[in-house]
C-alpha cells in the first residue's frame, strides 16, 4: 500500500512538473507582433505593423545592417524607441544623412512587452537602403515677431527657406508662405493678442527638394506686426548747434507693427508729392535741415511688406523759429 501511495504522489509531482512547465511555456507565447514595411519621408522613418493580442509597449530597434548581421538572437541596437501606438509610428532620426552619404543600409526589428511583463522575441529585419535627402533647419524659434534658424552644420546646401505660419493649431498647407534667402525672417503679418504657430523647411540644390518641416514653434504676439497700419502720434523736436540757434528738426512716431516708411517736409499747404521722399526704417529718426522762421508740413506713410503704401499721415506743421 505505501509503495502504491508513494507511486502515485511520484506521478502527481511529474505531472505538475509538466503543467508547471507547460504554463511558463503558454505564458511566454503572450503573442505576435510583425513588422509589416519601414519607409523613409526625409529624415523620418514611418512604420507599420500588426499585432495579435494586447500588449503594453512596442519596441522598434535598428541598427546598421553590417552591425546586426552576425549577432545571432542576441541582438543590440545602437538606435531604438518605443511606442504604445498599436498599428504604426513615426521617428525623425538626425542621423540619417549621415547613413545616407556612406550608402549605408538599415536593418530593422520589432518586439512588444506583453501584459504579465515578458517580451516576445525580436521580429525582422525588415532592410532599408537610406535615401539621400535635404536636411531640414533646426534651432528655430521666434522672438520678437522675428523667425530665425540654423542650417551651419547641414551637409545638405539649402538655396532658399519657406516658413509657414497660422494661428495655433492650423494644418500645414493652410497657413501663410513666406519665402526668403535669409536664415530669418520679420515679414509675418501678426495681429496683437493672438498665438501663432511656425514652421520652416530647406529647399536644397542637387535635386533634393525641399526638406521636412521643422515646427511648430508657438508665439504670441503681443504687439501688431506688417498688418498695413499707418504711423500715428507724430512728433517734432527742435535740432539746434552749439550756440544754440535752430538749425533743423527731427521726426518720431509710432511704428504700429511697420518696418519701413517713406515721409516728406514739404512748405506749408503742399501736397507731399510736391517734395523729396526719403525713406527710412526702425533704425533712427529722420533729421531735416530747415530754413528758419519758414512754415512746413511733414508728411509719413508705411510701406507695407507686399510694397503697397498706407494713406499719407499729416500735415504735421513745424517752425524752428530761430
Amino acid at each position: 500500500m505505501k509503495k502504491g501511495l508513494l507511486l502515485l504522489s511520484c506521478i502527481f509531482l511529474l505531472l505538475q512538473g509538466c503543467s508547471s512547465e507547460s504554463e511558463n511555456d503558454d505564458s511566454s507565447a503572450c503573442g505576435t507582433v510583425n513588422l509589416i514595411s519601414v519607409t523613409q519621408n526625409g529624415n523620418t522613418l514611418n512604420f507599420n505593423y500588426q499585432s495579435q493580442n494586447a500588449f503594453n509597449y512596442y519596441e522598434i530597434g535598428y541598427d546598421q545592417t553590417a552591425s546586426v548581421a552576425n549577432q545571432g538572437n542576441n541582438l543590440f541596437f545602437n538606435y531604438s524607441f518605443t511606442t504604445t501606438n498599436a498599428s504604426n509610428a513615426s521617428i525623425d532620426d538626425e542621423n540619417l544623412s549621415f547613413f545616407a552619404e556612406n550608402n549605408q543600409t538599415l536593418s530593422f526589428y520589432i518586439r512588444a512587452q506583453c501584459t504579465n511583463g515578458d517580451l516576445t522575441d525580436w521580429q525582422g529585419p525588415i532592410v532599408l537602403n537610406v535615401d539621400e535627402f535635404c536636411e531640414k533647419p533646426y534651432d528655430f524659434d521666434v522672438q520678437n515677431g522675428t523667425a530665425f534658424w540654423e542650417t551651419y552644420n547641414n551637409q545638405t546646401n539649402a538655396s532658399y527657406f519657406q516658413v509657414q505660419y497660422g494661428s495655433q493649431g492650423f494644418q500645414i498647407g493652410n497657413g501663410e508662405v513666406i519665402t526668403t534667402n535669409d536664415e530669418s525672417t520679420s515679414d509675418a503679418a501678426l495681429a496683437s493678442g493672438n498665438t501663432y504657430d511656425f514652421y520652416v523647411r530647406s529647399f536644397c540644390t542637387n535635386n533634393l527638394g525641399f526638406s521636412n518641416w521643422e515646427g511648430p514653434v508657438t508665439y504670441y504676439a503681443e504687439y501688431d506686426q506688417n498688418l498695413c497700419n499707418p504711423p500715428s502720434n507724430v512728433t517734432t523736436e527742435v535740432e539746434r548747434n552749439a550756440s544754440g540757434q535752430a538749425i533743423g528738426a527731427v521726426f518720431r512716431w509710432d511704428y504700429n507693427g511697420e518696418s519701413n516708411f517713406e515721409h516728406v517736409v514739404v512748405l506749408n499747404n503742399s501736397t507731399p508729392d510736391s517734395g523729396t521722399i526719403y525713406t527710412s526704417d526702425t533704425g533712427g529718426w529722420p533729421l531735416y535741415n530747415l530754413s528758419q522762421n519758414t512754415d512746413f508740413d511733414f508728411y509719413i506713410r508705411a510701406v507695407c511688406t507686399d510694397g503697397t503704401r498706407t494713406e499719407w499721415v499729416g500735415p504735421k506743421d513745424i517752425n524752428i523759429g530761430y
